[in-house]
């Protein structure tokens, strides 16, 4: 019987044979050419010999996958990283990436990783706080504040591209950062004009509505205790009272209807523009007290 010339690669190793065997099975048991579970054979093993044959073996190989972060283990006949995850059903999707490199032969024991990337870009909406301006108005009353132009916020497009791998974040970029809408300045207009009594015990002195609230200079005050001196280093107590400075002069001597006459002897930091904070002697006045408008006349400043 006339021997075929018959090439059999193993794992990418070819050798060359003579062989009288019919079949491809066959030949291997001649060569003493083991195939164990799991291994790839092309041809099939009952396939029939030919002259110049080429059988490959592939040897199943043991490793494991960590796709997206999740691993698994796998027994595969696969002569590179590609071919692994191609008999897996493991599609890469452009932007991945696969480490060790998809050409890279399949070992015992080798980790494949496949990192899902994926980017994306959108635009951030940003407003921009209108600033404010004041000025002062004679033509307004005293402590008064009235809007002249009203404000607006701008806004800023801040284009961001983000990379993801896994889902998790790991590059940030700014593409574009412009401002779309300049904001607009609020003018307020702050009244200086005096309001001034013309009747009563008063007349001819300078009045103020003002927002009034009440404390008590001792340990259970609300928001804490205060010092018993005061701004002007009085002491604290009924008649003296506590203002924005920039609203009544600090030593003015003032008249509170529904309180009597008080010197603005403290300031606080809440105490601000039309406010004013009368002092008591006791916790039960200054609760009864609370919070309301009341009208300050102003008899003597300093």
């Amino acid at each position: 019987m006339i021997g075929h010339t018959v090439y059999v690669s193993v794992d990418g190793q070819a050798r060359a044979y003579t062989s009288t065997q019919r079949t491809v099975a066959e030949v291997l048991r001649e060569g003493k050419i083991p195939v164990g579970p799991g291994d790839r054979v092309t041809p099939a093993l009952n396939a029939r010999v030919w002259t110049g044959i080429q059988i490959a073996i592939v040897r199943s190989v043991p490793f494991s996958v960590v796709v997206g972060g999740s691993p698994r283990q796998a027994r595969l006949p696969a002569a590179t990283v590609a071919e692994a995850l191609s008999l897996m059903n493991i599609e890469l999707r452009p932007e991945d990436r696969a480490y060790p490199d998809l050409s890279a032969a399949l070992t015992p024991g080798m980790q494949i990783t496949v990192v899902r990337r994926e980017t994306r870009t959108w635009i951030e909406h940003t407003p921009i706080p209108f600033p404010v301006e004041t000025v002062s108005d004679r033509t307004v009353l005293k402590g008064q504040r009235v809007v002249r132009t009203a404000g607006q916020p701008g806004a800023r497009d801040r284009t961001v591209r983000v990379e993801y791998a896994d889902g998790r974040p790991v590059s940030v970029q700014t593409l574009a950062d412009a401002v779309v809408r300049q904001p607009i300045t609020q003018v307020v207009a702050i009244g200086t004009k005096p309001l001034i009594a013309t009747q009563g015990q008063y007349a001819g002195k300078e009045i103020m509505y003002l927002e009034a609230t009440a404390y008590y200079p001792g340990p259970n005050n609300f928001g804490g205790g205060v010092g018993p001196k005061t701004a002007i280093g009085l002491m604290a107590k009924h008649g003296v009272v506590a203002v924005d400075p920039s609203v009544i002069k600090l030593g003015s001597r003032v008249y509170i209807d529904g309180y009597g006459e008080a010197v603005a002897g403290d300031t606080g930091g809440a105490i601000r523009g039309g406010r004013i904070d009368l002092c008591f002697n006791t916790y039960e006045e200054a609760m009864q007290f609370g919070r309301r408008t009341i009208k300050v006349y102003i008899l003597k400043a300093p």
